[in-house]
């Protein structure tokens, strides 16, 4: 065989991406499937492994030799590869557990998405000759992580990425709530998120949508309900990053995840409001991440390499 190259999977609440990564992080193989099926999201674990098979099979094909699989997940995950919640897939089982009876006897790494992507923008992205950093994905949820010299901080219990969980102050938007309008905002993923800002559209006019894009698209028609949620949207996650660059004092602070790189009213916002919630002058800049899709896959691989 003249390639080696690594399984890689990273799997989040709306797309499974799967890929085969080469040792010089070239993707020789890329491949993506949704997560809901029948209205679920990966239930049992059943798309994740016929992702894996699919890869192994092309691996095959390309008479490449397979060194490891690594796979981020969009759960809490502990320091030895267990998922320890079930917030976001409907899984019946381990990940750990699945790619070893698929793949027996390689190394395997099973991470938190979250720090597979913050590890990718470290070593790879735009953390690089960055002592520290804190990396936000704001994609269909939210989540952070945080970066020290090329390591990424785990927490004791793994759990060092619950951005979204912060409850959002009544003070950033008190006319519109993560449910009805005048109720409490609730969590900042339940405001800021993708699927967040969705659900608060149809929850705020009875009209359905399903994806942010449609939120942006009425905001750029005029339409004032999608205008004043992306605003708050923006405000809530800068006024948020603002704490957390005072509490930690990052180098940078680097947004990734499919929204968080869409630029817009929302980053607008987030800026304003992050730049005015820093306790000092000439806070951390704040920087697109560079890697896009890619950074899932690439920084799981790197998770079972390390």
């Amino acid at each position: 065989m003249s390639d080696r190259a690594v399984v890689a999977l990273d799997v989040g609440g709306t797309t499974i991406r799967s890929g085969l990564i080469a040792e010089d992080g070239t993707v020789l193989h890329a491949a993506a499937r949704p997560t809901v099926r029948d209205g679920r999201r990966d239930p049992g674990l059943t798309g994740t492994a016929s992702a894996v098979r699919d890869v192994l099979e092309a691996a095959r094909e390309r008479d490449v030799r397979v060194t490891g699989i690594g796979a981020g997940f969009p759960e809490y995950v502990d320091v030895t590869g267990r998922l320890t919640s079930s917030e976001v897939l409907e899984r019946t089982g381990q990940p750990a557990d699945l790619l070893a009876s698929l793949a027996p006897g390689l190394p395997l790494a099973v991470e938190s998405d979250v720090r597979c992507a913050a590890l990718a923008e470290a070593r790879l992205g735009r953390g690089r000759g960055l002592g520290s950093f804190l990396y936000v994905s704001l994609g269909t949820g939210l989540s952070a992580a945080f970066v020290q010299d090329g390591t990424v901080w785990r927490g004791h219990r793994g759990e060092a990425i619950a951005l979204g969980n912060l409850e959002v102050p009544a003070s950033v938007d008190p006319g519109f709530s993560a449910g009805t309008a005048g109720g409490p905002p609730g969590t900042l993923e339940e405001y800021s998120s993708g699927a967040g800002i969705a659900a608060r559209y149809t929850q705020g006019t009875g009209i359905k949508v399903s994806e942010t894009r449609d939120v942006v698209r009425r905001a750029t028609d005029g339409d004032p309900t999608a205008l004043r949620l992306l605003t708050g949207a923006g405000r809530a996650l800068g006024t948020a990053l603002g704490w957390t660059v005072s509490l930690l004092d990052p180098e940078a602070v680097v947004v990734g995840g499919g929204l968080g790189v869409s630029g817009g009213l929302l980053h607008e916002e987030l800026r304003s409001a992050y730049a005015a919630a820093c306790l000092r002058p000439s806070p951390p800049p704040v920087r697109y991440a560079q890697l896009g899709q890619r950074s899932g896959l690439l920084g799981a691989a790197l998770a079972v390499r390390h």
